[in-house]
């Protein structure tokens, strides 16, 4: 890779990809070969920020500060020092994140605050894998636009990502992966074009005859709302998230939830699906039964099933693919009851459906971020849940799986009882089923709330 050129490395879901973004990084050492390197090689990735939370969570003082919260490191302790940094904050546009909290920002933010971290490093080379992943619209154009004053700068840049429409129009070669190979490797005009590159992009979305066995909800009163909120306000600390917001979730609707990062999208997701403690006290009933009424959280959580990149950082329980979805029927993290052979008989039915052609009896952490993703989109589906909240559900997915997940939720939908509550900023995330939109427009010190038909 000559100097001041910039490659776009892609291809499937465990083709390679983030494997080579770490090892040009120095984060692996390969088992043989030569690796060259610039000196100063600064990586932004999922793993990287998996770091960060982790660290924050083994310096975890709760029990000893008054409030009972340790909020840990803040964005600015985070990016770090260095003499550029007012610079390339202003250049990311991150200045109303530095003191907030590292660990409470979206997936969206966590990643502009890691490329900031990045660059105070002043970096010679740049290995970026999945860089625009939640971001939302706005954000995804001025990342472009950031990267492509970068190249120009002469910095290195390499994007480990799936080809989309955002990526920088400067990027001069593209290197595509599979099954830890290169497959082609040239100009991005001649791989675009190639034939290759369209049989490898060739996807094939196949849908099932019928659909597993699923629980049912019938003790649920076909007229009540699954969802009723009044007059909520929420606030960490200083900041303002929803000031007197009222919504109702009623049976029959499938809800996009819109917004900008940060404007408290996964806020509202975990009020309501009881991941989110700040509900106590509030105005929100869930299936017929209002907050704080003596329900247990395993009560909400039982209707529910959930995706999302919180979801994804906490699973840490050492867990076989198989477990993982197994643990979808108890809503856990981590396998601890023993499951009939009538949920084991559907949970690998559900991996067939989804297209995991990994041993069942494979460790959870053995694989790709991607790949887990695909896994923890099965745990969430497995019992068909009454709600199924998808929360950046394809993020690290390769488009192959992209369309076949998409298309079996919008399939869910037609022959299940299952509701959707979607989130996603990316433009190839479409779904037939929606019928409804909660928009999060910026009003003043916090967001107005719209709502649309759709």
């Amino acid at each position: 890779m000559p100097d001041g050129e910039s490659l776009l490395i892609c291809g499937d879901n465990a083709s390679g990809k983030s494997l080579l973004a770490r090892i040009i990084g120095g984060d692996i050492i390969a088992d043989c070969g030569e690796v060259i390197c610039p000196d100063k090689v600064a990586t932004v990735s999922f793993s990287l920020e998996n770091e960060a939370l982790a660290q924050d969570r083994h310096n975890d003082d709760s029990e000893c500060i008054a409030g009972g919260i340790d909020w840990g490191r803040s964005a600015e302790q985070i990016i770090g020092s260095g003499d550029k940094f007012n610079q390339i904050v202003e250049l990311l546009q991150i200045e109303h994140l530095l003191e907030k909290p590292f660990k409470i920002l979206s997936t969206g933010e966590t990643r502009k605050v890691l490329l900031a971290q990045a660059l105070v490093k002043e970096p010679e080379m740049l290995v970026l894998d999945d860089p625009f992943s939640g971001l939302d619209i706005t954000s995804q154009r001025h990342l472009t636009t950031v990267l492509e004053q970068l190249i120009e700068r002469g910095i290195n840049v390499i994007l480990v990502d799936f080809y989309h429409q955002e990526l920088p129009n400067n990027i001069n070669k593209i290197l595509v992966m599979k099954d830890g190979k290169i497959a082609l490797y040239d100009t991005k005009e001649t791989v675009i074009s190639s034939a290759i590159w369209q049989q490898l992009n060739h996807h094939q979305v196949n849908l099932p005859h019928h659909l597993p066995d699923c629980y049912d909800y019938q003790h649920l009163d076909s007229q009540q709302a699954f969802v009723e909120i009044n007059d909520l306000s929420i606030q960490y600390q200083d900041h303002k998230v929803f000031s007197d917001f009222t919504w109702s979730f009623q049976r029959g609707q499938h809800w996009r939830l819109a917004g900008p990062n940060g404007c408290g999208k996964s806020t509202l997701l975990g009020l309501i699906n009881g991941d989110n403690t700040k509900a106590y006290g509030k105005d929100i009933t869930l299936f017929g039964v209002k907050r704080g009424s003596g329900e247990t959280i395993w009560d909400i959580k039982r209707h529910y099933g959930l995706v999302s990149a919180q979801l994804h950082r906490d699973y840490r329980a050492s867990c076989s693919i198989l477990g993982v979805v197994l643990s979808g029927f108890f809503d856990s993290i981590g396998l601890y009851e023993t499951p009939s052979k009538q949920q084991i008989k559907i949970a690998r039915e559900w991996l067939e459906l989804l297209g995991i052609d990994q041993p069942e009896n494979k460790p959870f952490s053995r694989l790709s971020y991607g790949q887990q993703r695909l896994i923890l989109i099965a745990r969430a589906v497995v019992k068909l849940p009454l709600i199924l909240v998808l929360d950046e559900p394809c993020l690290g997915l390769d488009n192959q799986h992209r369309s076949q997940v998409l298309a079996l939720v919008d399939y869910i939908t037609r022959h299940s009882n299952t509701h959707i509550l979607f989130v996603s900023h990316d433009s190839r995330d479409k779904l037939d089923c929606l019928t409804h939109q909660l928009s999060f427009v910026p009003f003043e010190d916090h967001y107005h709330i719209e709502i649309t038909k759709i």
